[in-house]
């Protein structure tokens, strides 16, 4: 019985920091879970064909998933509230409490795991905790450099703290891994970086097509391919035979001479 009581505190020590109109709507609606990634409908359903196929493709991080998709909801749901709506501080409470119970439940490696710290980040930045913010940020990039919208929101604290030009180096850099991504362009021609954008990090390699009818080119002192497989084919020549001297030492054209 007493364990039975601990499991049910330590479910609603989960829902602390929601308010009660939130706690009563913690699932998301079907309206709510189709704005959330595929992988959200399969982990709440255990039925579908999908939960065995995600599963097998997520691995052990699949069984905590669902307080990440709790999480990326009530984000979704604190952007709808005005600032001053006194139920939007504890809806983003919600959200930092399912985003941390998945952080310390899946591996290190897990492959989300800078998609997730992204989002905690900019949770953060909507209630004013500027320095954690900017601290799950940089970690999520440096964990992952292809994520566009960390780099956007890392400036956005930036420019909001008036430096406009450790904005723009966050934008530029956010371009030289993710070239030709508008959200990012824009930024930076607002931020007044100058064209061209900032070349990529890893420039994209261009496929050479070999030219059949070049010429081969022949190393100094190596013999080319159809010379040698011929002279590999062909038994050496035979050395010509010398004819018999004739004469004697004096007189070598003289056959009969005495010496």
């Amino acid at each position: 019985m007493r364990f039975c009581r601990m499991i049910v505190l330590s479910w609603w020590a989960l829902l602390l920091p929601v308010t009660t109109a939130t706690a009563a709507g913690f699932a998301p609606t079907q309206s709510e879970l189709a704005a959330l990634p595929p992988y959200c409908a399969a982990r709440l359903n255990e039925q579908s064909a999908a939960y065995k196929s995600w599963q097998d493709s997520m691995g052990a991080g699949f069984l905590h998933i669902h307080h990440y998709c709790f999480a990326l909801n009530f984000m979704n749901r604190a952007r709808g509230m005005s600032s001053s709506d006194k139920d939007r501080r504890g809806v983003l409470g919600a959200a930092m409490t399912n985003f941390d119970y998945v952080l310390r439940n899946t591996q290190a490696d897990f492959y989300l795991r800078p998609e997730i710290l992204m989002n905690r980040g900019i949770t953060l930045s909507m209630m004013n905790r500027v320095g954690e913010a900017v601290g799950d940020l940089m970690k999520a990039i440096e964990a992952d450099p292809k994520q566009p919208r960390a780099y956007v929101a890392l400036a956005d604290m930036y420019s909001s703290q008036k430096n406009r030009a450790k904005a723009l180096d966050t934008i530029t850099e956010g371009l030289r891994h993710n070239p030709g991504i508008k959200s990012l362009q824009r930024r930076y021609t607002e931020l007044g970086g100058k064209l061209p954008y900032p070349a990529p990090a890893e420039p994209v390699p261009v496929a050479v097509q070999a030219d059949t009818d070049a010429a081969p080119t022949i190393e100094p002192g190596s013999t080319p391919a159809a010379e040698s497989a011929d002279s590999a084919s062909s038994p050496p020549a035979e050395a010509p035979v010398e004819p018999p001297k004739i004469g004697s030492p004096t007189n070598p054209y003289c056959r009969f001479c005495p010496d």
